[in-house]
């Protein structure tokens, strides 16, 4: 009768001291996420402040001083990386997108169930692929497809870097974008045959409207894959330090850059603390344009879709 009443006890105990443990703990981690998450931007801007705050400031880094780390003095200016970003992240969204809400569209709602399972299937072995795989790919196909179409000296290119990676990231927007279209009520579509319109018609006035968050989800993921891409980029893009004026131009992203120099750059010199700034504007230019990215799905899409 004591060791059940024991047992009872410990039962109890353990249920009253359950929840508030269980509070305690998620809390806990909330807390190292949030700080995680608050630190990281904050150490990149301190250690980016002796470069941002020296003469120039803000503005000579990005749009006046080269890069030359190697002159007397050395120079730390970063126009060519950030508009090599820039062209490259615009050029493979342009491609990437269309095509990838176009596989999603067909592959929710108009192939058979056969082929959906078959192109699910290539959708997640193509987002499984390492980058490196991906570099390679391109460096031996498509930068001498460049060469010899295209009378280039070297096939390495904005554009070729910039076609890989929207292969790279068109995985990512299908299958959000799919996702997105299955989860549109079965009920709303069939209320819509029912008036008698066409299957195009009620893809474009119903099914589209209402998977409209999910697509932009699918856009915001695709460029946080594109934007962050480096191992890629760094083997097609030519790391050139000048600035590109065209698609077949010679560029370096930002990612190219800090993965390039960061190895000769010594702990605490100037050339450390630039590449810290290049790694701050990187950050900047990603919160920048998510943030219209979700602005644009707020005007866009209506709170009753």
């Amino acid at each position: 009768m004591k060791s059940t009443e024991a047992a009872i006890s410990v039962t109890t105990l353990a249920r009253r001291l359950g929840d508030p443990l269980m509070g305690a703990s998620c809390l806990a981690a909330l807390l190292l996420g949030v700080g995680s998450l608050l630190f990281m931007p904050l150490y990149v801007l301190v250690e980016a402040y002796p470069v941002l705050g020296n003469e120039g400031g803000v503005t000579g880094f990005l749009f006046t001083r080269p890069w030359r780390p190697l002159a007397a003095p050395p120079e730390f200016g970063i126009l060519h990386s950030w508009v090599s970003t820039l062209m490259i992240t615009a050029i493979c969204l342009a491609l990437a997108l269309p095509l990838g809400y176009g596989i999603g569209l067909f592959v929710s709602e108009i192939a058979p169930r056969f082929v959906q399972a078959i192109l699910q299937s290539s959708l997640q072995i193509l987002a499984g692929i390492p980058s490196v795989v991906y570099g390679f790919f391109g460096y031996v196909t498509l930068l001498p497809l460049f060469e010899s179409h295209l009378d280039m000296p070297a096939g390495e290119s904005i554009l070729a870097a910039a076609i890989i990676l929207s292969i790279m990231v068109l995985p990512f927007v299908a299958s959000t974008s799919a996702e997105a279209f299955r989860a549109v009520p079965a009920e709303t579509k069939e209320a819509a045959f029912a008036q008698g319109v066409t299957r195009w018609h009620v893809i474009r006035r119903v099914v589209i409207p209402r998977a409209a968050p999910g697509m932009f989800a699918g856009a915001v993921l695709g460029f946080a894959r594109a934007i962050g891409e480096t191992l890629a980029v760094l083997m097609l893009a030519g790391n050139s330090l000048a600035v590109p004026t065209g698609v077949l131009d010679r560029g370096q992203p930002l990612t190219a850059l800090i993965a390039t120099e960061l190895g000769e750059a010594g702990v605490g010199s100037r050339k450390f603390h630039a590449l810290f700034a290049a790694g701050l504007i990187l950050v900047v230019i990603t919160v920048i344009i998510n943030a219209g990215i979700w602005a644009l799905k707020v005007k866009w899409v209506r709170p009753s879709e």
